[in-house]
């Protein structure tokens, strides 16, 4: 009779172990983090990319317009892991800390316009580790390295394609602007006011996939490369702040994670 209750007790603490080490997944859809309209998934075990994809496509409530949808932008869509918030919260709060002005800066007010807009912009935007991989439905469930499981709780955004580019950093007027088809990244910053304390020769480049891409943007170093609607400009700061490579790359790292 003991060996039976052993073996019983066996069963039950390995049945105990799986459902442990299979944890639900849940997965928020949306078309945008500001909008209303939300759609909750939950799988008892961890599903593989491509079924949550197909599941949000095949779920009308993400349509706000179910007559006549808007296709997504497949560039733009972004898969966020939940369990990072604390940790980008720290990250975006150490980044406003860095960019308050300080009782130097008092003569020069380009050099404040620039921190306090730039400021803004972060303080109003939330930001979760992103997991740069593809999400094109038709690309994803034909190779299987792109099709990984999921386990964990994720934010999936499918959003419609935007008609703005943001240009960040030291300019004056840090915020959208309207796409230009083919106009390059030094014509944008150009319209954002460039600080003279700027980095004169290159701009960094923040595709709406998160690929981010150094741009030269010098007359002596011009080269054209395609900016996408929802793609990210920022311009580093040179002179305004004594640790302002440190902080370039920092307001780039968290720019990266940027939920839209």
């Amino acid at each position: 009779m003991k060996p039976l209750i052993q073996l019983c007790s066996a069963l039950i603490l390995l049945i105990f172990n799986q459902q442990l080490t299979y944890a639900k997944t849940e997965i928020t859809v949306a078309q945008s983090v500001y909008g209303n309209s939300t759609v909750s998934l939950t799988y008892v075990n961890p599903p593989r990319l491509v079924q949550v994809i197909k599941d949000s496509l095949s779920n009308a409530q993400l349509s706000s317009e179910k007559s006549n949808p808007l296709p997504i932008y497949w560039l733009g869509a972004g898969l966020y892991d939940v369990s990072t918030e604390a940790a980008l919260l720290t990250q975006q709060q150490q980044i406003l800390n860095a960019l308050k002005t300080q009782y130097s800066d008092m003569g020069k007010p380009d050099h404040i316009q620039a921190l306090k807009t730039l400021a803004t912009w972060i303080a109003n935007n939330q930001f979760l580790k992103r997991e740069l991989i593809p999400l094109d439905y038709d690309v994803i469930r034909l190779k299987e390295e792109l099709n990984p499981l999921l386990q964990g709780n994720y934010l999936l955004t499918l959003p419609r394609k935007p008609q703005d580019v943001l240009v960040l950093g030291a300019v004056t007027q840090n915020g959208p602007q309207p796409f230009v088809v083919r106009q390059n990244a030094s014509q944008y910053i150009e319209n954002a006011m460039p600080l003279k304390a700027s980095k004169n020769s290159f701009a960094w480049l923040i595709q709406p996939d998160g690929e981010i891409e150094k741009y030269p943007i010098a007359y002596w170093n011009q080269q054209h490369i395609d900016i996408a609607p929802g793609a990210i400009i920022y311009l580093g700061f040179d002179g305004v702040r004594d640790n302002d490579p440190a902080l370039n790359q920092h307001i780039l790292e968290l720019l990266k994670h940027w939920v839209r």
